[in-house]
């Protein structure tokens, strides 16, 4: 009975150390150019989570974006597409990084832009930090960047389940996440301790669908021509780890 359970103990180290591995390994995803006109003073863009390319609610996200301010001059809504890099759960986390690093370093060859907001949902997460590390890190005069986090995904490797919640918004200038804590999707239900926080789970506007998806819909709820509108949010009104628990 000793050496079936040390045989029982020794597999799954095994399996832990395989999967902690496989999570990690190096990616070589490579993405289409977000191809943003040399003139781009104001850049939206959004990322989607594992499987979620054609999800309704992120495109009227940025439907709405294009409708109220696409049309004022160097402003450009990207919806970005990184399909199929996206779609393996266990893999999303090390290509998502990898394509942030790369956008990240395209946006900083931009010299006309002065403002940068990023919204993503879900595994879209995973390319926020590199994109922002990497931008900063390039551009000459970086502009002022903006994180929105929809039920992000913070899992790093295979693991590490508290990555996000520790980490999520740190690179940026200003950083709000809104989620709900009753979600079964692991690494998204809880505030982010580098990010002004909004806990939507028990507000009184919450309808039936997906939880995952409830925080876009939240989102879109509450989208006015001022939430769009860069520079008008900072940390000094709306602290980093502070919770606003809708009712």
């Amino acid at each position: 009975m000793k050496k079936a359970g040390k045989l029982i103990a020794g597999l799954l180290l095994v399996a832990a150390l395989g999967l902690e591995i496989y999570t990690r390994w190096p990616s070589s995803a490579h993405a289409g150019s977000l191809n943003l006109p040399a003139d781009t003073s104001y850049a939206v863009l959004l990322f989607h989570g594992t499987g979620g390319k054609n999800e309704p609610l992120l495109l009227e996200v940025a439907e709405r974006f294009q409708e109220e301010i696409a049309d004022q001059p160097g402003v450009v809504v990207r919806h970005y597409v990184w399909s199929p890099w996206s779609d393996n759960r266990l893999r999303a986390g090390v290509h998502g990084r990898q394509i942030g690093q790369q956008l990240g370093e395209e946006l900083a060859g931009l010299k006309n832009l002065q403002h940068i907001r990023v919204i993503s949902h879900s595994a879209g997460a995973y390319l926020l930090t590199p994109l922002c590390e990497a931008y900063k890190a390039g551009a000459l005069t970086p502009a002022h960047l903006e994180m929105t986090y929809l039920d992000s995904m913070g899992i790093r490797g295979g693991w590490d389940y508290y990555y996000g919640y520790r980490h999520y918004g740190e690179c940026a200038d200003f950083s709000a996440t809104v989620f709900n804590s009753d979600e079964t999707v692991p690494g998204t239900n809880a505030p982010l301790e580098q990010s002004y926080s909004v806990d939507v789970t028990a507000a009184a506007t919450r309808s039936g669908i997906n939880g995952h998806l409830w925080p876009i819909e939240y989102f879109i709820n509450t989208l006015t021509a001022d939430e769009m509108t860069p520079g008008l949010r900072s940390h000094e009104q709306l602290p980093r780890g502070a919770v606003d628990r809708k009712q």
